[in-house]
Protein backbone atom coordinates (compact mmCIF):
# COMPACT_ATOMS: atom_id res chain seq x y z
CA UNK A 1 0.00 0.00 0.00
CA UNK A 2 1.05 3.28 -0.96
CA UNK A 3 2.30 5.34 2.70
CA UNK A 4 3.06 8.73 0.60
CA UNK A 5 2.74 11.84 1.01
CA UNK A 6 0.68 12.27 -1.97
CA UNK A 7 -1.37 9.34 -0.81
CA UNK A 8 -2.33 11.26 2.47
CA UNK A 9 -2.98 14.09 0.49
CA UNK A 10 -5.32 11.78 -1.58
CA UNK A 11 -7.15 10.64 1.86
CA UNK A 12 -7.44 13.81 3.49
CA UNK A 13 -8.92 14.91 -0.33
CA UNK A 14 -11.71 12.85 0.68
CA UNK A 15 -10.47 11.10 -2.70
CA UNK A 16 -13.36 8.32 -2.72
CA UNK A 17 -10.43 5.85 -4.93
CA UNK A 18 -7.75 6.35 -1.55
CA UNK A 19 -10.25 5.66 0.86
CA UNK A 20 -11.43 2.15 -1.35
CA UNK A 21 -7.72 1.51 -1.04
CA UNK A 22 -7.28 2.09 2.39
CA UNK A 23 -10.49 -0.24 3.51
CA UNK A 24 -9.36 -2.72 1.26
CA UNK A 25 -5.92 -3.05 2.88
CA UNK A 26 -6.94 -2.98 6.04
CA UNK A 27 -10.87 -3.85 6.58
CA UNK A 28 -9.93 -7.61 7.20
CA UNK A 29 -7.44 -7.64 9.94
CA UNK A 30 -8.99 -4.79 11.51
CA UNK A 31 -12.19 -7.07 11.43
CA UNK A 32 -10.58 -10.28 12.84
CA UNK A 33 -8.73 -8.38 15.47
CA UNK A 34 -12.59 -6.52 16.73
CA UNK A 35 -13.99 -9.75 16.44
CA UNK A 36 -11.57 -11.23 18.81
CA UNK A 37 -12.26 -8.79 21.34
CA UNK A 38 -15.89 -8.14 20.93
CA UNK A 39 -16.75 -11.96 20.07
CA UNK A 40 -20.39 -10.80 17.79
CA UNK A 41 -19.74 -10.75 14.10
CA UNK A 42 -22.65 -8.17 14.25
CA UNK A 43 -21.15 -5.73 16.48
CA UNK A 44 -17.89 -6.00 14.97
CA UNK A 45 -19.09 -4.85 11.25
CA UNK A 46 -20.43 -1.86 13.38
CA UNK A 47 -17.67 -1.03 15.44
CA UNK A 48 -14.96 -1.24 12.42
CA UNK A 49 -17.35 1.07 9.99
CA UNK A 50 -17.05 2.95 12.83
CA UNK A 51 -13.51 3.49 12.94
CA UNK A 52 -13.94 4.03 9.59
CA UNK A 53 -15.98 6.69 9.82
CA UNK A 54 -13.73 8.08 12.49
CA UNK A 55 -10.85 7.80 10.28
CA UNK A 56 -12.14 9.79 7.61
CA UNK A 57 -13.34 12.77 9.95
CA UNK A 58 -10.17 12.60 11.83
CA UNK A 59 -7.36 12.25 8.86
CA UNK A 60 -5.97 16.42 8.99
CA UNK A 61 -5.33 15.26 12.49
CA UNK A 62 -3.07 12.31 11.07
CA UNK A 63 0.47 13.80 12.07
CA UNK A 64 2.44 10.85 10.18
CA UNK A 65 4.04 9.33 13.81
CA UNK A 66 3.43 6.49 13.30
CA UNK A 67 2.28 4.45 10.34
CA UNK A 68 -1.11 4.92 8.88
CA UNK A 69 -1.92 1.20 9.47
CA UNK A 70 -0.97 1.33 12.75
CA UNK A 71 -3.11 4.87 13.25
CA UNK A 72 -6.34 3.02 11.79
CA UNK A 73 -6.25 -0.17 13.72
CA UNK A 74 -5.72 2.42 17.23
CA UNK A 75 -8.91 3.78 16.53
CA UNK A 76 -10.51 0.16 15.43
CA UNK A 77 -9.16 -1.05 18.49
CA UNK A 78 -10.24 1.92 20.94
CA UNK A 79 -13.60 2.00 19.36
CA UNK A 80 -14.00 -1.84 20.56
CA UNK A 81 -12.94 -1.58 24.00
CA UNK A 82 -15.38 1.62 24.28
CA UNK A 83 -18.00 -0.22 22.59
CA UNK A 84 -17.19 -2.52 25.68
CA UNK A 85 -16.99 -0.10 28.16
CA UNK A 86 -20.83 1.47 27.03
CA UNK A 87 -22.30 -1.96 27.12
CA UNK A 88 -21.19 -2.26 30.80
CA UNK A 89 -22.12 0.80 31.51
CA UNK A 90 -25.74 0.15 30.35
CA UNK A 91 -26.02 -3.45 31.83
CA UNK A 92 -25.28 -1.89 35.26
CA UNK A 93 -27.63 0.55 34.55
CA UNK A 94 -30.57 -1.57 33.49
CA UNK A 95 -29.77 -4.21 36.26
CA UNK A 96 -30.97 -1.57 38.92
CA UNK A 97 -34.41 -1.70 36.96
CA UNK A 98 -34.57 -5.21 36.81
CA UNK A 99 -37.60 -6.76 38.66
CA UNK A 100 -35.09 -9.68 38.77
CA UNK A 101 -31.52 -10.38 40.40
CA UNK A 102 -29.14 -10.67 38.29
CA UNK A 103 -27.00 -14.44 37.96
CA UNK A 104 -23.42 -12.82 39.57
CA UNK A 105 -21.69 -15.14 37.70
CA UNK A 106 -23.08 -14.35 33.92
CA UNK A 107 -20.54 -12.70 31.50
CA UNK A 108 -20.83 -9.55 29.95
CA UNK A 109 -19.89 -10.43 26.34
CA UNK A 110 -22.19 -12.14 24.18
CA UNK A 111 -22.42 -15.78 23.62
CA UNK A 112 -20.87 -17.44 20.64
CA UNK A 113 -17.57 -18.20 18.68
CA UNK A 114 -14.88 -16.80 16.58
CA UNK A 115 -14.95 -18.51 13.67
CA UNK A 116 -11.71 -19.89 12.98
CA UNK A 117 -9.59 -18.82 10.23
CA UNK A 118 -7.36 -21.61 8.29
CA UNK A 119 -4.14 -19.03 9.35
CA UNK A 120 -4.79 -19.71 12.66
CA UNK A 121 -3.50 -23.11 12.16
CA UNK A 122 -6.13 -25.05 14.93
CA UNK A 123 -6.91 -27.88 13.77
CA UNK A 124 -8.71 -29.42 17.03
CA UNK A 125 -12.13 -27.96 17.41
CA UNK A 126 -12.43 -28.69 20.81
CA UNK A 127 -8.80 -27.27 21.62
CA UNK A 128 -10.08 -24.12 19.65
CA UNK A 129 -13.57 -24.14 21.11
CA UNK A 130 -11.58 -24.65 24.63
CA UNK A 131 -9.12 -21.33 23.17
CA UNK A 132 -12.27 -18.91 22.46
CA UNK A 133 -14.33 -20.37 25.58
CA UNK A 134 -11.45 -18.89 27.57
CA UNK A 135 -10.77 -15.96 25.77
CA UNK A 136 -14.62 -14.91 25.98
CA UNK A 137 -13.89 -15.13 29.68
CA UNK A 138 -11.29 -12.48 29.49
CA UNK A 139 -11.98 -8.93 30.27
CA UNK A 140 -11.57 -6.84 27.27
CA UNK A 141 -8.57 -5.49 27.94
CA UNK A 142 -6.71 -8.33 28.90
CA UNK A 143 -8.66 -10.20 24.83
CA UNK A 144 -7.04 -6.83 23.25
CA UNK A 145 -3.44 -7.94 25.20
CA UNK A 146 -3.82 -10.96 23.87
CA UNK A 147 -4.99 -10.31 20.39
CA UNK A 148 -2.19 -7.27 19.69
CA UNK A 149 0.30 -9.49 21.27
CA UNK A 150 0.26 -13.31 20.47
CA UNK A 151 -2.73 -12.79 17.88
CA UNK A 152 -0.94 -9.95 15.64
CA UNK A 153 2.55 -10.10 16.96
CA UNK A 154 2.99 -6.24 17.43
CA UNK A 155 5.93 -5.27 19.88
CA UNK A 156 5.24 -4.82 23.32
CA UNK A 157 5.85 -0.75 22.37
CA UNK A 158 3.60 -0.86 19.59
CA UNK A 159 0.73 -2.71 21.73
CA UNK A 160 1.43 -0.44 24.79
CA UNK A 161 0.83 2.73 22.37
CA UNK A 162 -2.19 1.38 21.23
CA UNK A 163 -4.04 0.83 24.45
CA UNK A 164 -2.20 4.05 25.48
CA UNK A 165 -0.94 2.30 28.69
CA UNK A 166 2.90 1.61 30.23
CA UNK A 167 4.52 -1.62 29.01
CA UNK A 168 4.15 -3.23 32.30
CA UNK A 169 0.71 -3.04 32.35
CA UNK A 170 0.51 -4.43 28.83
CA UNK A 171 3.18 -7.28 30.20
CA UNK A 172 0.33 -7.47 33.46
CA UNK A 173 -2.28 -8.12 31.11
CA UNK A 174 -1.16 -10.66 29.27
CA UNK A 175 0.67 -12.70 31.64
CA UNK A 176 -3.03 -12.79 33.68
CA UNK A 177 -4.65 -13.61 30.30
CA UNK A 178 -2.13 -16.34 29.61
CA UNK A 179 -2.40 -17.98 33.13
CA UNK A 180 -6.06 -17.95 32.38
CA UNK A 181 -5.45 -19.88 29.04
CA UNK A 182 -3.51 -22.38 30.50
CA UNK A 183 -5.69 -23.37 33.18
CA UNK A 184 -8.14 -23.77 30.83
CA UNK A 185 -6.10 -25.97 28.53
CA UNK A 186 -4.74 -27.93 31.46
CA UNK A 187 -8.65 -29.02 32.31
CA UNK A 188 -8.97 -29.96 28.70
CA UNK A 189 -5.59 -32.33 28.71
CA UNK A 190 -6.93 -33.81 31.96
CA UNK A 191 -8.78 -37.25 31.52
CA UNK A 192 -12.78 -37.17 32.58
Amino acid sequence: MDTSREYLDRLISGEEAAWGELHRDHYPRLWSSVQRILNNPSLTDDVVQEAFIKAHRDIKKFAGQSQLGTWLYRIAINQALDTIRKKQRTERWLSFLAPTSDDENQTVMPEGHVLPTVSMGMENAELRDTIFEAMGELTAEHRAVVQLRLIDEMSLEETARLLRCKAGTVNSRLHYACEHLRRKLAKLQKPT
